[in-house]
């Protein structure tokens, strides 16, 4: 039997049968979407978290103080860092340059128009050599600031373009303006560029002095950027930040991270993450695969005089088994390319709405490896979807097939 009298069985049945068959490719195609817009967004994460991790550098160490219970980030903390911490870490052996802190959430006001954005104070000399040139900051307009500056901050991209709205218009900050903070009052002297990310594209960049008169904060640090001297191993120069702010501060109640830390930190929480929402995909794709089964029976059952015929005109057990495993597998493959293209459809959706909302993280991953894969796979779920429907065909007696009405 040539190659093109399977298909032409297989696509007679299908057409046939076309609300059956229709229904059946729905459920593959359901699946495939599922698995494929999932594994495209948890991989588009996992890239654009590495390729932001990697910005930071080999030579870089983030300091963070972790509460009693738990939690992460500035935002979590309910102790400090001091000046004592800090001066600490600055003497440890391969620290270049210790950048700490003051890290608060506030409400910002432009024209009376209020917005909530993160505040980050610093010593720009020390941010310049040790956080800026890392962190992807780079100015659209104006300067940086100055060790000598005072009431003066530069704004993330976010800030300037979308942060205040009247109606479905923006109002656009400029270089010059004022923006109000806790009541008082900071000139605008740089605009960064966008970055991707919503809090960095939200954060504004002021002088310690000035936070720490703002927040009403002394000796107060939310976290250290620590820059390695060149040739110093990172995990070493940790290693000793650990056990010197350890014994300083008498308990670790602290996390001392380097990038290559904190990338496999945020890849093992995307890839569990993506794990449970594949199995979500998945579960949905063995619904289909039993869709398919269910309609191969069926129409192992109303072709069983065809089948018969063929048998009668000398066709063998193994090309009846091949006649109905080709439509499994095609039902499964058409199944496949619509459910592929429309997962990676979703991802780009998703990932068009998470800029539109701000959400940089969310990235989609469009690659020919995903797609084949798709398609590899629902072709397999389509195979073996398909074998014991295939085998009962097979297996029929030419003369019973024939007396079936």
């Amino acid at each position: 039997m040539k190659l093109s009298d399977y298909f032409r069985f297989c696509f007679k049945g299908i057409v046939q049968r076309k609300t059956r068959s229709y229904l059946t490719i729905i459920g593959i195609v359901i699946g495939i979407m599922a698995i494929v817009g999932l594994i495209s967004i948890g991989v588009g994460m996992q890239v654009y978290m590495d390729e932001q991790i990697g910005k930071m550098g080999v030579n870089k160490i983030i300091v963070m103080p972790v509460p009693p219970g738990g939690g992460f980030g500035p935002s979590a903390a309910s102790t400090y860092f001091t000046d004592r911490d800090a001066k600490a870490v600055e003497k440890v052996r391969g620290v270049d340059a210790n950048c700490y802190m003051v890290y608060r959430t506030s409400i910002i006001t432009y024209k009376d128009i209020d917005a909530i954005a993160p505040v980050v104070g610093m010593v720009p000399s020390i941010a310049e050599d040790a956080y800026f040139d890392v962190q992807g900051y780079e100015l659209d307009s104006g300067r940086d600031l100055e060790d000598k500056d005072t009431h003066k901050i530069t704004i993330g991209y976010l800030t300037a373009h979308k942060a205040f709205k009247v109606g479905d218009t923006y109002k656009e900050i400029k270089i010059g303006d004022k923006i109000e903070i806790k009541d008082q009052g900071f000139k605008v002297v740089g605009i960064t560029e966008e970055i991707g990310n919503r809090d960095d594209d939200m954060t504004i960049v002021m002088s310690l002095d000035d936070a720490e008169r703002l927040f009403d904060v002394s000796d107060e640090y939310d976290f250290f950027f620590v820059k390695v001297k060149e040739g110093a191993d990172s995990e070493d120069v940790a290693e000793r930040i650990r056990d010197k702010l350890e014994k300083l501060r008498g308990e670790e109640d602290f996390s001392v991270m380097t990038a290559a830390q904190m990338s496999e930190l945020v890849g093992s929480i995307l890839s569990a993450v993506s794990a449970v929402l594949i199995g979500i995909g998945a579960i949905s794709l063995l619904v289909g695969g039993v869709g398919i089964m269910n309609t191969m029976y069926t129409s192992v059952t109303e072709r069983t005089r065809e089948i018969g015929i063929y048998k009668a005109l000398g066709a063998e057990n193994n090309t009846i088994l091949m006649m109905f495993l080709v439509e499994s597998s095609l039902i499964g493959v058409f199944g496949g390319v619509i459910g592929a293209v429309l997962g990676f459809g979703m991802a780009l959706g998703v990932e068009l709405v998470g800029k539109e909302m701000g959400v940089g993280l969310l990235h989609a991953w469009i690659s020919w490896e995903l797609a084949a894969f798709a398609l590899l796979f629902s072709f397999g779920i389509g195979v073996l979807a398909g074998l014991l429907p295939a085998r009962s065909a097979a297996k029929m007696h030419p003369v019973d097939a024939l007396r079936h009405e």
